[in-house]
């Protein structure tokens, strides 16, 4: 090792015996070839640590791309078109394309088809009654959809719609298990085929929490399997997960009837309370308005309440109470909100009655009549989802 006493001692030998001097930095010189081998070594060595990382990174990058042309390619290969293109404006899609499914806490998940041409009127059937304060999830998805599940815990997983077979008849002992893991549960079920679109992904939590997450981060989440449970307090649970567009608002609705709109662009990346709830009430509803000028509210009465999108208060500040769209008297005689969504009249619903009953509505014909189910009617409507 060269020292400063060493090279000390070197300077105080040439000094005194000059002769020495040839023989020392002969020395120097041989020592100096080996320290700057040994570096070249270690540059070396260094630069394909850095190269086999780097490889790593962009073959995480290339199939994450990979799989995300593929979610667009097996969308755009659907019959008639695009999820969620319409149709017309008195028609269904052409063709087959659209399934319904139904999952619980447990992970149970049920699939049934949908006809070539979407009729008003009862399109699948449970087995009944309900239990109104625990009815599964429901979605009415494109059947080329890829499914995101989002359980408590935070862990996600990823499933092609297709790849669940259809239930004949729909009998939860028939139902594709995909089971927790120790105490954590099931929380959502969210198509997310076209995420490489969008600019976001908005968690909620059932007290009225929102974060954002930019779309690459996002990606990056579901290729991990971990989205995050999306709360920071205990008493608080994971609700769900919508794609937007910077320029979006997202809407909260929940249970006791109370609404509040909120700037995808104001909106923070660590969860914050968005509305303020009651102790008794939670989310029912959080969904981006993506364009659309018409809000939809259906009660557990079968009501279906109609709204512009400009009835919304972008002004309300965070964590207010929201918009109240039900009368406490209404909340006091049992009303409830049970789903809402921003649609189109050539929009299709999905509701799921008390008796265990599927029921398929056109919302233009919906929005019409202004209710779900006939005025002397002893059913509830117990969960209601719009095509996504």
């Amino acid at each position: 090792m060269l020292t400063p006493e060493k090279i000390e001692e070197w300077l105080k030998e040439a000094e005194e015996r000059p002769g020495s001097a040839v023989l020392l930095i002969r020395y120097i010189a041989n020592r100096l070839n080996e320290l700057s081998a040994r570096n070249e070594e270690l540059l070396a060595d260094n630069i394909a640590l850095r190269l086999g990382r780097k490889v790593e990174e962009y073959e995480s990058r290339i199939a994450n791309l990979e799989y995300q042309l593929d979610l667009l390619k097996r969308q755009a290969a659907a019959p008639g078109g695009a999820p969620g293109q319409a149709a017309g404006p008195a028609q269904a899609p052409a063709q087959a394309s659209w399934v319904v499914v139904l999952y619980t806490p447990q992970g149970q998940l049920l699939k049934a088809g949908l006809p070539a041409v979407l009729e008003e009127g009862a399109a699948a059937q449970l087995p009944g009654p309900i239990d109104p304060q625990a009815p599964p999830g429901l979605l009415l998805v494109g059947e080329h959809e890829e499914l995101l599940l989002i359980y408590d815990s935070g862990r996600s997983l990823t499933l092609p719609a297709a790849s669940l077979p259809a239930a004949h008849p729909l009998d939860w002992g028939r139902a594709s298990l995909f089971e927790p893991r120790g105490i954590e549960a099931l929380a959502a079920v969210v198509p997310v085929g076209r995420m490489a679109l969008a600019d976001f992904a908005i968690q909620a939590s059932r007290r009225g929490c929102l974060k954002k997450l930019p779309e690459s981060f996002f990606e990056s989440c579901v290729a991990k399997d971990f989205v995050g449970s999306g709360v920071k307090l205990p008493a608080d649970q994971t609700f769900g997960l919508s794609l937007c567009g910077k320029a979006d608002q997202m809407v909260l609705v929940s249970q006791g009837g109370f609404v509040a709109a909120a700037s995808v662009e104001r909106l923070p990346f660590t969860i914050e309370e968005a509305l303020r709830l009651a102790t008794n009430d939670h989310l029912v509803a959080a969904f981006p308005l993506a364009g659309r000028d018409t809000l939809l509210f259906v009660t557990n009465n079968g009501k279906a309440v109609q709204r512009d999108a400009s009835w919304l208060d972008p002004g309300l500040s965070a964590k207010s109470a929201g918009q109240a769209l039900l009368t406490a008297a209404r909340r006091g005689a049992g009303m409830r909100m049970v789903g809402a969504a921003a649609v189109t009249p050539e929009d299709w619903g999905l509701a799921l009655l008390s008796d265990g009953s599927l029921n398929l509505y056109r919302l233009g014909d919906l929005l019409a009549r202004g209710a779900l189910l006939p005025a002397d009617s002893s059913l509830e409507v117990v969960a209601f989802s719009v095509m996504a």
